[in-house]
């Protein structure tokens, strides 16, 4: 009887963003502004808006889709990550 182990390499396709707390993101929106909530989740109250294709600053990322960033006018918040795009990527 022959027993054969199968070694392979295992392949992973892994989206590992660069934004890190300080570094500058693009509201890639549709064309409309991006809502900026009081906390992490949509049912949180909405405390202000970025505009589309505006730069924000990243805090802090809260997990993989809420970062809590800061307006330029200095509204801060946190937004719906899969709508802002890392400065440079």
């Amino acid at each position: 009887m022959t027993s054969w182990i199968l070694i392979g390499d295992v392949v992973m396709n892994v989206k590992v963003s660069d934004a890190v707390p300080g570094s500058k993101a693009t509201v890639t929106t549709e064309k409309s502004n991006l809502n900026i909530r009081k906390g992490p989740g949509t049912d949180q109250p909405i405390v202000g808006k970025a505009a589309h294709h505006e730069i924000v600053t990243l805090v802090s990322k809260t997990n993989d889709q809420w970062w809590l960033i800061r307006t330029n006018n200095g509204e801060e918040g946190y937004a719906y990550a899969q709508y802002l795009t890392p400065e440079g990527s």
